[in-house]
């Protein structure tokens, strides 16, 4: 277990080394969640991360660094990666990888949009949890714009602004916003 009680220079190496290695890796999160999957790009400020699901890759989650509260690389970690080679499951999308910023919150999103995906954005605002789903219509130095849709695929009338202070985690290209965006309506 790789946690932040190593200065963040050393916890930066080791996430440049589960990279390098390609290690399947469970990502922990500062509200005790986790996140299971493969670290496939960082930055100073956010790591980039193919989750995996059921043995399957489930799209690309963008994690600010400081949420991190620890990596587990552990005996399990090291089964599961093995089956996923063994089964050929690992097929990491490298364009959009390489396609995707992690310079900053206007670079990123201004890359998802590039590259035509809707994301989905979790975000906290005075203790209250948002989740935001849809197309990325404008993007500033400190906020995003959402064209929102609802779980019965309807656009919201007002699209949703979004702080970047305010962001928890950003996933895209995963199958439900995929998927999804082709049933939405007005």
């Amino acid at each position: 277990m790789s946690d932040k009680t190593y200065s963040d220079k050393v916890f930066k190496k080791i996430i440049q080394k589960h990279i390098d290695k390609c290690d399947f890796v469970k990502v922990n999160l500062e509200n005790d969640s986790s996140i299971l999957g493969f670290i496939v790009k960082a930055s100073d400020d956010f790591i980039m991360i193919e989750e995996t699901n059921d043995f399957s890759l489930a799209g690309i989650k963008i994690i600010p660094y400081e949420r991190i509260s620890g990596i587990r690389h552990g005996l399990s970690d090291k089964v599961s990666k093995k089956i996923y080679l063994e089964e050929g499951l690992i097929k990491l999308n490298h364009k959009v990888i390489n396609n995707t910023s992690l310079k900053n919150f206007e670079g990123i999103f201004k890359s998802i949009k590039t590259q035509g995906f809707h994301c989905i954005i979790e975000s906290k605002k005075k203790d209250q949890e948002l989740f935001s789903i849809g197309e990325i219509v404008e993007v500033n130095n400190k906020s995003v714009v959402i064209k929102n849709y609802s779980p019965i695929g309807k656009i919201d009338k007002k699209a949703r602004k979004i702080n970047f202070k305010h962001i928890e985690l950003i996933n895209f290209n995963d199958n439900y916003s995929v998927i999804f965006r082709k049933y939405i309506f007005e």
